[in-house]
């Protein structure tokens, strides 16, 4: 489990051919900041004026992790509720999971187990980070709550912030170094 203060280690984005490919998703309540997040990541840009995600969007980083090259295709679903059974289809295949909550807003932290269950049964046991996002407001969910839930679902843990780019790359670098490990 990780629980760093501040990115200590980023990703190097190459134009070497990947060695590996797997499909990503970033899950949570809607409005936490998950289309943020994965823009601040993929394109290195902040934009707070993002509309909500109807269905899905689809992004490409690819990334170089020691000898390899991994073709990350990261998913950023919607969270409406209405959204669900759409969602279900694009968890086939999925290597990996960013669950994202706002560190500001307790209702989608409690909604955390909701999401993980979800993600487990549409994409089986694949690796999952916990991502507290807008660690640039004020805190209502501790990052001990956080910590707690990721080790007792033997998940990794990460507070972000997609406004100040804190530990943005650090997350999905862990995410990747996991689903290496795990497609290896």
């Amino acid at each position: 489990m990780s629980n760093p203060t501040e990115s200590t280690t980023q990703p190097i984005v190459t134009k070497r051919p990947y060695t590996h490919i797997a499909k990503a998703v970033v899950v949570g309540d809607a409005a936490v900041g998950k289309t943020s997040l994965l823009v601040r990541y993929v394109k290195g840009i902040f934009n707070p004026t993002y509309i909500l995600t109807i269905g899905v969007a689809f992004h490409v980083k690819d990334i170089l992790l020691g000898e390899n090259v991994l073709r990350m295709q990261i998913w950023d679903t919607g969270g409406q509720e209405r959204f669900g059974p759409i969602r279900q289809l694009y968890y086939r295949g999925t290597k990996g999971v960013l669950l994202v909550y706002d560190r500001a807003n307790r209702t989608s932290f409690e909604r955390a187990e909701y999401w993980l269950k979800e993600v487990r049964r549409g994409c089986g046991d694949v690796p999952v980070i916990l991502v507290a996002n807008k660690a640039d407001l004020d805190v209502v969910v501790k990052p001990e709550e956080g910590q707690k839930f990721a080790e007792e679902h033997s998940i990794s843990f990460v507070e972000t912030s997609a406004k100040t780019d804190l530990n943005t790359d650090l997350a999905f670098s862990i995410l990747a170094g996991q689903v290496i490990e795990n497609v290896g």
